[in-house]
């Protein structure tokens, strides 16, 4: 609804309501409860004059507002009184004091009669006819209720005893039911256990389940005036009424209850703070209890008497009973419809504003879900009911889901309400591997281009090759690399077409690296010991004759490795060969970079060619071995950094530095 209109109709509301307390006097009648207790007219002519005068402009303005209800006075009220109807059979069963014209009696009691609603039409009906059986008599009955199945029904009904003096006779009201026969007459008029002949006992509702009656009573016990009680139902009888407390009930007058079948409870009460005199109210019950009473506003609600209002079982449409302005008569039966509308739904590209098609539209109201699928224009066309909130969820394949409660009055608001639906992602496992083994490379450097964008995301993989991404867009196409040191892997093309967006799962891939290349060794470098070197080769038999870190037969390689450390330890001299010889090894820091890990166990093949370091000079020859014994060619193989091994031998601690059969070809 526009601001404005909402602006005006709150002044003349305001004013309205000013007028009509000074013009009204309300005077209570206790006999009459079949309607309600306060009777109001409007003093003078000229104050109707001044009234339509100011809602003119209103009428007007409205004209272009949005009519969320449809109110229609239905055709058979008289000029007397007709109100409290109920849904019965194909109709509806309501009080009338009728037409005089047509009644004897009528104008004087109240009497129950059923029209039939006529098909496809929301406000037209047969013409009413009265109600057969015993609840037609010369005492007032109204205000019914009935069982599921419709053969039982409990209405309200006067005492048919003395009350006192004079006229007071049956003014008192109680509840009775009466039972359909097989030839469609109400008959065996039985009166309720919980009736009281001082008090009130009126307008019956009973509950889907036929478990439990509300009604209304000004018994003791009650808030004020008439409360609403419920009474549970006890094999064939009634337990005891039971008041429903301060969230219904008020120091006022509570009147009219009807239970729907979603087990709403409404009902009317002149409390303060409402649109008129009596106003209709509703409230939930919960585990907790029943909720604080909800004014139901205009326009179910006027400055007038608004009582017996009921819903149908659509939810959406129902009936009311009023005196407002414009009626036919003292009090009129209207139908009431919550209206429907047609509203566009457009659903986008969030970040592009591309239309949809194919999007997956629900639209969940309180009653009942719609579903929709987006046409070639990315539009869904529901149609959607007024003073209901929904909860749209949009599903798209490659895209999050989108869900919102929204109002009809947002939906009704703009020309087509525009759903973005963000683009999904999703997330990239990897692993790098050696080329032809399952051997990881740790510290492998991905990289992931976004070939849409442009943008490029880096990532070092872990110790064990595996590497993540996270938040890859559905619809953007990728590759990605890994790279180490100077080796690279293939491009791996990652196109979005490749990858089903509609799986909450995590996109797993291998990327390849070649294996590093053998590291190559110079045995005649002389750079391997920066040490003089005599180049030829001198053949060595008796290696007891060149001591360098003495005979280690009797220790395993980390045994070796703490005999070197602990000359390492207490001499310069072996420290700085030492240092030297593991530098020219690819150890960086020297010796003290290398662990016991490293010494192993092995054999030297006889005849083999390479630099020795001997003496404790630590002398470095260029030499052939010419072992005599077997046991000379035992030694400890030292694991280099750059490939080039090293040996030590068991014999005489000499070192020995030779490239293998392959690397010498």
């Amino acid at each position: 609804m526009h601001l404005a209109t909402l602006v005006v109709r709150l002044v003349i509301f305001v004013i309205s309501k000013c007028l009509i307390v000074v013009m009204e006097r309300r005077n209570f009648d206790k006999t009459n409860f079949f309607r309600t207790n306060f009777n109001k007219k409007i003093m003078n002519s000229k104050y109707i004059t001044l009234t339509f005068l100011l809602a003119f402009p209103l009428l007007v303005w409205g004209q272009s507002a949005v009519e969320e209800v449809s109110l229609c006075n239905l055709e058979f009220n008289t000029s007397q009184e007709d109100f409290a109807a109920v849904p019965y059979g194909e109709g509806i069963m309501y009080n009338t004091t009728g037409d005089k014209n047509k009644c004897d009696t009528c104008g004087y009691f109240y009497n129950l009669r059923y029209t039939q609603k006529r098909p496809g039409e929301d406000c037209s009906f047969s013409p009413a006819v009265m109600v057969p059986g015993a609840v037609q008599a010369k005492y007032n009955y109204g205000t019914p209720t009935f069982s599921s199945d419709g053969k039982q029904m409990i209405l309200s009904q006067n005492f048919n005893e003395p009350g006192g003096a004079g006229n007071q006779r049956g003014k008192k009201l109680k509840l009775v039911s009466a039972q359909l026969s097989d030839q469609n007459s109400w008959i065996n008029l039985t009166e309720l256990p919980f009736n009281d002949k001082n008090y009130e006992t009126t307008h019956p509702t009973l509950s889907p389940d036929g478990q439990t009656l509300y009604f209304a009573s000004n018994r003791e016990g009650g808030l004020g005036g008439m409360d609403i009680w419920m009474v549970g139902k006890q094999g064939d009888s009634w337990g005891s009424p039971v008041n429903l407390g301060a969230s219904v009930n008020t120091a006022g007058n509570e009147l009219f209850p009807y239970i729907s079948s979603r087990g709403v409870l409404y009902f009317s009460s002149n409390r303060e703070g409402g649109m008129g005199q009596l106003d209709i109210y509703e409230s939930r019950q919960s585990d907790a209890g029943w909720s604080a009473s909800t004014n139901l506003g205009a326009p179910f609600n006027s400055s007038a008497d608004d009582i017996g209002y009921v819903v149908l079982a659509d939810g959406e449409s129902g009936y009311l009973t009023s005196n407002r302005a414009g009626g036919k008569g003292k009090d009129d039966v209207y139908g009431w419809k919550i209206n429907q509308a047609p509203v566009i739904l457009a659903v986008v590209d969030g970040e592009t504003e591309k239309r949809l098609s194919g999007a997956k539209v629900n639209i969940a109201g309180p009653i009942q879900t719609i579903d929709h699928i987006t046409d070639a224009n990315g539009n869904a066309v529901p149609e959607i009911i007024y003073r209901r909130n929904y909860t749209i969820t949009v599903e798209k394949e490659g895209y999050e889901l989108w869900s919102k409660q929204v109002t009809p009055n947002e939906l009704a608001a703009v020309k087509e309400y525009v759903i973005p639906l963000t683009p999904g992602d999703y997330n990239i496992e990897g692993e790098v591997r050696l080329i032809g083994s399952e051997e990881p490379v740790p510290g492998a450097l991905i990289v992931l281009h976004n070939l849409t964008t442009g943008e490029k995301r880096e990532f070092t993989a872990d110790e064990y090759g595996n590497f993540t991404f996270s938040a890859i867009r559905c619809f953007e196409d990728y590759e990605l690399i890994a790279t180490k040191e100077d080796r690279s892997s293939e491009i791996y093309p990652l196109p979005a077409t490749l990858i089903d967006c509609s799986k909450d799962e995590s996109v797993k891939l291998i990327l390849r690296i070649p294996v590093p290349p053998a590291p190559v060794c110079d045995c005649t470098d002389a750079g391997m010991l920066s040490l003089s070197v005599d180049e030829s080769a001198k053949k060595i038999t008796a290696l007891g004759s060149r001591p360098q870190f003495g005979d280690s037969h009797d220790l395993d390689g980390a045994g070796f490795y703490q005999k070197l450390k602990q000359r390492y330890d207490s001499s310069e001299r072996d420290a700085s060969f030492l240092n030297e010889l593991f530098q020219e090894m690819g150890y960086q820091n020297g010796f003290e970079e290398v662990g016991p890990d490293a010494f192993s166990e092995t054999e030297i093949p006889n005849g083999m060619t390479g630099k020795m370091g001997y003496t404790k000079n630590h002398r470095i020859k260029y030499v052939q071995l010419n072992a005599k014994r077997e046991r000379d060619l035992q030694a400890f193989r030292v694991s280099a950094a750059n490939g080039c091994d090293t040996y030590f031998m068991k014999t005489c601690g000499n070192l020995f530095f030779f490239c293998s059969p392959e690397e010498e070809e």
